[in-house]
């Protein structure tokens, strides 16, 4: 988004400034989004192209504000970026996701190793500052659709660092040994829920869909959920019996 090169953000550690916040008073009924960032560029643009799409309930540039209005709004998708008048994205993710929403990071600063950072805490879009404003808007039609975008050499990263893990372990990688819940939690998560919200679509405990996990990781031979996602990806046959076993799941997701 060249709309916001050359933005100064030189803040000097001892400064301080009330924190900047929007609120819509009313809700229109399509999804919801919170925009987390210090750039407006930001939100006057997604507000701009997604105007009749989804519901901008609040903006922000504070993370412990972003984390309140999610818990009153329980949005579809929060919009971060790398750092804000608070502290850093690493530090607020977790309590985002504990809320269900699916995160979008519009990233100025990620190199490969950040951004598969940023994957293992459990983001499920990734783009970068300079995107082209409609890629930007589609990127989050994207995750509102219970879908995931990441730069393509994520991706595939993720992929080499399970084939590796597999060649160090396993010799081979048996989905059929999965159950039927099993399949759908792997497929909720390849769809970027966290743990909190594929327990209450699943209408299971939060330990229940952490035991299904640690089973799932051991029984496809992978140690993190980025490895199991990258093998639900480059596996059709398991991506199909995912898909069929949580289309439910993704419809009650998109449209809580």
């Amino acid at each position: 988004m060249s709309a916001g090169n050359g933005i100064a953000r030189n803040r000097k550690g001892s400064d301080y400034r009330q924190p900047s916040i929007r609120i819509s008073r009313f809700t229109s009924g399509l999804p919801k989004v919170v925009i987390l960032h210090t750039l407006a560029v930001v939100s006057e643009v997604l507000g701009l192209l997604l105007e009749d799409r989804v519901d901008v309930v609040a903006t922000t540039d504070s993370g412990n504000a972003a984390v309140s209005l999610s818990e009153l709004h329980v949005p579809d998708v929060v919009v971060i970026g790398d750092v804000f008048s608070d502290g850093v994205a690493e530090y607020y993710i977790p309590a985002l996701l504990q809320t269900g929403t699916r995160i979008l990071l519009v990233s100025q600063s990620l190199d490969s190793a950040g951004i598969l950072g940023m994957a293992e805490l459990g983001v499920t879009g990734i783009v970068d500052h300079n995107v082209a404003p409609h890629e930007l808007a589609e990127a989050v039609m994207t995750l509102v659709a219970g879908g995931a975008t990441f730069p393509a050499d994520v991706i595939n990263s993720i992929a080499a660092e399970w084939r590796r893990s597999r060649r160090l372990g396993s010799n081979g990688v048996h989905t059929s040994h999965l159950t039927d819940r099993e399949v759908e939690v792997l497929g909720a998560m390849s769809d970027g829920l966290s743990t909190k919200a594929i327990a209450h679509h699943l209408g299971i405990s939060v330990k229940t869909v952490e035991n299904h996990k640690t089973r799932i990781f051991g029984k496809l031979g992978v140690r993190t959920q980025a490895q199991a996602v990258a093998l639900v990806i480059g596996s059709p046959s398991t991506l199909l019996g995912a898909e069929s076993s949580t289309a439910a799941l993704r419809s009650e997701a998109t449209h809580p």
